[in-house]
């Protein structure tokens, strides 16, 4: 038995005691999900998530804080389209916390359907999902881990975001969970590689790297032929339509969101998916104001004046009189249209 299998048993019969019809449901990064009821079998649906021990086998240090990290904020952030759950808790050693029953369909499973969703539907998708990160970032609060697995839908197909994972400018490279070690390496934006200090610019980012594959049907994670995992590199060509029911100018608007410098980004998720519906905000930015060159002839005529004035006063003060007298006959005839 494997040490993860061993630890699911054991966490099966530690859960038990509190709640009726466990059924493991997913083996995450940092522990596992159990569908279960709250008591009694007719009791409400909920999901149970526990987190791996920190044996330094099953799991390391950075893995539980990352799990007590993602409970903490969960549990802070109140929104629509932001999935909660409440307390981290402890029985006979087994760390958890409950969450609400999400619908059993992932976006990383909708990406690579055989019926990918048109355009308006995906349009809905990113306007939920910015709506939530924008809420998070107002409360200080950067993802940090965007990723389609990180993304549910409910039975109604209304977007739960869950895995929150760093404050803003507070998680360092010295901190438990630096940007680089939560980050999914196909969603990360260049800064974050770097463990610099992240804004909500690293979650406009992966939200671009979404809208990438949602528009193109195309995940960013591949197999090649040994089966092994590949980043898959994102195209962007000028003028060039992703989809057929894509309009153009969202290609502009995408590469704009994963710009490799953040300042270049849009300021907020929200008004990148603007952009995905307005043509004249994929661009974000007005032309420069360029002032009209003077008509030539006016130029010409400004130069000339200036040359009469500086050989004028040449002559005055240098050349003799006759010579003087010969020359301003000279300039003049040839100034005479």
């Amino acid at each position: 038995m494997t040490l993860v299998a061993a630890f699911t048993q054991r966490a099966r019969e530690a859960l038990a005691e509190r709640y009726a019809g466990l059924t493991l449901t997913h083996e995450g990064r940092t522990g596992l999900v159990f569908g279960a009821h709250r008591g009694a079998p007719d009791a409400p649906a909920i999901a149970v998530r526990v987190a791996y021990p920190d044996d330094g086998r099953t799991a390391q240090a950075s893995t539980v804080a990352r799990f007590r990290r993602e409970a903490e904020i969960g549990a802070r952030l109140s929104h629509p389209h932001i999935l909660r759950n409440g307390p981290v808790q402890s029985l006979h050693g087994i760390e958890f916390y409950e969450m609400d029953k999400a619908g059993p369909v992932r976006l990383d499973q909708l990406i690579i359907a055989k019926n990918p969703p048109l355009f308006p539907r995906v349009l809905v998708i990113l306007q939920q999902l910015a709506d939530a990160l924008d809420y998070a970032h107002a409360h200080g609060v950067v993802h940090g881990a965007l990723r389609p697995s990180a993304v549910l839908l409910d039975a109604s197909g209304n977007v739960l975001l869950k895995g929150f994972c760093l404050y803003a400018a507070a998680d360092t490279p010295s901190s438990v969970l630096s940007p680089a070690a939560v980050g999914d390496p196909a969603y990360m934006a260049p800064e974050q590689w770097h463990d610099a200090i992240v804004n909500r610019a690293v979650d406009v980012y992966a939200l671009g790297v979404l809208a990438y594959e949602l528009c193109t049907g195309h995940a960013r994670v591949g197999y090649d032929t040994r089966g092994v995992p590949e980043i898959r590199p994102i195209e962007l060509a000028p003028n060039h339509c992703l989809r057929d029911d894509v309009p153009m100018y969202v290609t502009d608007a995408i590469r704009r969101a994963i710009s490799r410098d953040p300042a270049l980004r849009f300021p907020t998720a929200g008004q990148f998916v603007e952009a995905l519906t307005h043509p004249h905000a994929a661009l974000g930015h007005s032309l420069p104001t360029i002032k009209p060159p003077r008509p030539k002839s006016q130029h010409s005529a400004w130069m000339l004046l200036g040359l009469v004035l500086f050989v004028g006063t040449v002559l005055v003060l240098t050349v003799p009189s006759e010579v003087r007298d010969q020359l301003w006959g000279w300039i003049g005839r040839a100034i005479t249209p």
